[in-house]
Formats: C-alpha cells, structure tokens, sequence
C-alpha cells in the first residue's frame, strides 16, 4: 500500500477508536466493543487455512465468526480484521479470512484489513508509551518490551513486531528471533500465558439469541428451527425451566 493509503487507514482507526471510547492508547475489550457495536460474533473450531469470517447482511445484521483453534493473540487480531469489515469497507457483504499476513496479502482489502487491525489494536501513542526512551533506537527493543507491549494490548506477538516495524522501532529480523520461543520467553518474563493458547470451548457474543427467539415468538421460524440455532451455540432454553421444576 502507497503512503496515502496507509495514513487514510490509520486514521480512520484513530476515528473508529475515538467514537467507541478508547482514546489514544488505551487496550480495547473486544467483547464489549463487539456487544457494543451489536456484532454477533460465534467462535468455532475452523480449517486451519481459516482465521474468520464476516458477513453484513440486510438491516444492517453484522455477523463474524472466528476460528478458535488458533491462539488468543491471533483471535483478537482477526476480530481487529474483520472489524475492518464491518465497519469500514464500503459495499462490504461477505468474506473468508486469513489474518495476519500483513503485505504477503494477495487481497488489497485484505491488506488493508490486516493494516487496520494493527492499528487499531496497537495504536502509536499507546506503543511508544511502553517503550523505554533508551530503546527507542532501531533493532534495539528487548524481549521484555515486546512481551509488555503483546500483554498489554492482548495479541500476537508477530502483530506487535509488524507493528514495530511499521513504527521504525526494530527490524524484520524479530520475526526470525522470536520464531520458537515466543511461549519459553513470555513464560521466563512470568507473563499469562493465554494469549498463546487457543480456547477450548465454542463461545459467542451478543444477541443471536434475541433474534432467534424474536423470530420464533413472531412466528417467523418454526419452534424445531428455534431449538436447532440455540444448539448450534450449545444453548437448550428449556433446561433452566426444567432444573426449576424438578
């Protein structure tokens, strides 16, 4: 991407994160910024080809689904991606995504997306604030600056060195030095280590089950129908009233 289109993304973060709260720096909440901004949002077990998935439909319903296989960082990164999607692309209706690849992106709104992300999770003023000023020399960054930066914005480390690199502070060559031993050195610097692992459970987030019982209760969807959308995020809304009764 030219220098004009890249300046145009970062703003358009900075906005994006203005008019949700977040300011210059602070770390963003995912899952409250997706109830938020009403983004049903199901996390699955997907191909490993596979980061997510956006969909805008009419009425303005926004969907996403993110691959839960893969670590945390990385699903925070792809939510940043598709958010991309949702709200800034225009004409958007539908996409596959593998996040992350940053320029090896074949897609130019993928690319763009990628960028956003970055941004938008990682924003400059919040980066520079965590880097000491005898660090602030090219390819001079420790491992616990990195690491400290990864915590507390709660994504990838390959997204914090992309990041980095974009802001001149290191090189690519982060990339190979951290390849093996992300886990090893958070683990040393006596960091969480959830961020590197990936969740266990299908979850989801906002008000898919509003709609559906929306739906059944105006007789728009058969009561089989209802139950079978429920069980897809592993809900029986009949088992709390039986539990009740027994």
């Amino acid at each position: 991407m030219n220098r004009i289109l890249r300046l145009d993304i970062e703003e358009r973060a900075v906005q994006f994160r203005n008019e949700n709260g977040y300011g210059a720096d602070a770390p963003i909440h995912l899952s409250s910024l997706l109830l938020k901004k009403n983004v049903i949002t199901v996390f699955k077990p997907l191909s490993d080809k596979l980061s997510g998935m956006a969909i805008r439909a009419q009425d303005n319903i926004r969907f996403l689904l993110v691959n839960r296989k893969q670590i945390l960082g990385r699903q925070h990164f792809t939510i940043g991606h598709e958010l991309y999607h949702l709200f800034i692309q225009e004409n958007f209706t539908e996409q596959r995504c593998i996040t992350g690849l940053f320029d090896d992106q074949k897609d130019q709104e993928e690319k763009k997306a990628d960028y956003f992300a970055a941004c938008l999770l990682l924003p400059e003023s919040g980066v520079k604030q965590l880097i000491p000023p005898a660090e602030r020399t090219k390819s001079l960054i420790s491992d616990a600056t990195v690491f400290k930066i990864q915590q507390y914005f709660g994504v990838s480390v390959n997204s914090v060195i992309f990041r980095l690199c974009e802001l001149g502070f290191v090189n690519n060559s982060y990339y190979e030095k951290y390849i093996n031993e992300k886990k090893n050195i958070a683990r040393k610097l006596g960091y969480d280590m959830r961020l590197f692992e990936a969740v266990t459970e299908d979850k989801f987030i906002g008000n898919y089950g509003i709609i559906a019982n929306e739906l059944f209760q105006g007789k728009k969807i058969s009561e089989s129908y209802y139950l079978e959308l429920l069980n897809a995020i592993n809900i029986d809304p009949y088992s709390s009233a039986e539990h009740e009764n027994s």
